[in-house]
């Protein structure tokens, strides 16, 4: 067992009745009594299991008050715990040191799952906006499809009338055609009396020598 070590009498108090459990006299006097390594965190276990202790072999100090205490004196020399209740006092260190660092490893987990999920709904807000303008651009696209399949249907239609006018175009002009047919059927009926309406003199007769295409219808002065 450790030897004795003398802390100051405001410590023992400290330790006995309460206090600030970041005080720096504190924390040394409860890794020795406990042999074991005490920060601010496990201060309030430590200095449980060192009191009970304490009371256990200083009975009339429980009913003493920190004024009491602090009256026995200026300093105190105080032993480490015995081994047994060492080992109890570092058994339970040791599992609230092993949860502290579980409950690190949790919280920087935590932490990075945090991270994750913020850079995922960044990217799904990305996303989202350019599936937005991907469909904006759509949007656009149907009207201006609609727009060139009215016109489309606009220029169906002109062609459509145009045919229509081609096809009355074309049976006026058989008419017309017909017409003239029995006309010039007239005019030969008259050309074939008389001669030429227009006066041009008839060709017959026998073929002259020589040329052999009936006579000379431009020898005549008259034509």
């Amino acid at each position: 067992m450790a030897e004795a070590k003398v802390f100051p009498m405001h410590t023992f108090v400290t330790c006995l009745k309460g206090g600030d459990a970041a005080d720096s006299g504190l924390l040394e006097m409860l890794s020795f009594l406990t042999q074991s390594q005490v920060d601010a965190e496990f201060a309030p276990i430590a200095a449980a299991l060192s009191k009970a202790w304490i009371y256990e072999q200083e009975p009339q100090l429980t009913k003493a008050t920190a004024g009491d205490v602090a009256g026995l004196g200026e300093k105190v020399a105080v032993k480490a715990l015995p081994e047994a209740a060492q080992a109890q006092a570092q058994g339970i260190m040791a599992k609230m040191a092993d949860l502290r660092a579980q409950n690190a490893a949790l919280v920087d987990q935590v932490a990075k799952l945090t991270a994750e999920k913020a850079a995922i709904a960044a990217d799904f807000a990305g996303a989202k906006g350019k599936l937005k303008d991907f469909e904006e651009q759509a949007a656009k696209g149907d009207v201006k499809l609609s727009v060139s399949a009215s016109k489309m249907d606009e220029h169906i239609k002109k062609l459509e009338q145009l045919m229509e006018e081609v096809a009355k175009v074309k049976a006026q002009g058989v008419v017309v055609a017909g017409v003239a047919g029995g006309g010039a059927a007239a005019a030969d009926g008259g050309a074939a009396a008389g001669g030429d309406a227009s006066g041009a003199p008839s060709v017959g007769g026998e073929p002259e020598d020589g040329f052999g295409l009936g006579s000379n219808p431009f020898a005549d002065s008259t034509w």
